[in-house]
């Protein structure tokens, strides 16, 4: 009933239940108690809770912990409970992934991309593993270290598509044009309609002097996304080059009576 109050959002109803529950001898209504903190908004004793049923044995309740923190913006304890419970489990694919991503909300960007690095390197049965390790280098701004990270290209629908795009974008800063063509196109095999591999395999055609395809591409992603940097891209292609109609909606085909 606890449980549920929580979920139905009456979080106060649901901590009195909890704690009347507390003088059992198991952590559950312990975690269960800083669901309910956290639900209402109470993060420091909602860690506090957690703690708790971490020293009456639950292991488990180390990363509630750390979420609790991070929801209170306290990036360092929260990075620090993520380490305390991979100390005793090393490869757990959620901890590692909590714990880059509050590395990379305090602003530790290439530290978190190395975490994602050692749980791709654990878990090779994910290959998106890789292309978000990848992604994560690129961001901090290491291209170099993010191709490494990439290693062999991967079918898009297998590496995702945003990981082939960004693949493809590492390729591109470091001057490697044609193999990151070869990725966008690959990406917009999967979706044709993907505007960001549109964007940047007009962006590459443009610097190859290829204007009409880049006008055709860029007009194209324009049509899909229209954000601001893609209509700026669009705005750099020289008004001589021949613009695509946008697409007509499809016509219904009329019903014979």
């Amino acid at each position: 009933m606890a449980a549920l109050l929580t979920r139905l959002g009456f979080p106060d109803l649901s901590e009195d239940l909890w704690e009347s529950a507390i003088r059992l001898d198991a952590p559950a209504p312990w975690i269960g108690l800083g669901q309910a903190q956290v639900a209402a908004g109470f993060l420091s004793e909602a860690a506090k809770s957690f703690e708790q049923a971490v020293q009456m044995g639950d292991a488990g309740a180390r990363l509630h912990q750390a979420e609790a923190l991070a929801a209170g913006g306290d990036y360092d304890r929260a990075i620090g409970a993520c380490e305390s419970y991979l100390a005793n489990h090393p490869g757990d694919l959620r901890a590692l992934g909590m714990k880059a991503d509050f590395l990379a909300r305090s602003g530790f960007k290439e530290e978190a991309a190395r975490v994602l690095l050692a749980a791709a390197d654990s878990h090779p049965e994910a290959p998106f593993l890789r292309s978000t390790a990848g992604t994560s280098f690129l961001k901090a701004g290491r291209p170099e270290v993010a191709l490494d990270a990439f290693g062999l290209p991967v079918p898009a629908d297998e590496g995702g598509i945003e990981g082939a795009i960004n693949h493809g974008a590492a390729l591109l800063v470091l001057g490697r044009t044609r193999e990151a063509i070869g990725l966008f196109q690959k990406a917009l095999e999967a979706d044709p309609d993907r505007a960001e591999a549109l964007n940047n395999l007009g962006v590459v055609q443009l610097q190859m002097g290829q204007p009409e395809l880049a006008a055709s591409n860029l007009a194209l992603a324009a049509q899909v996304l229209g954000s601001p940097r893609i209509r700026l891209n669009l705005a750099k292609v020289p008004k001589t080059a021949p613009r695509p109609r946008a697409k007509k909606p499809a016509s219904r085909k009329k019903q014979k009576p």
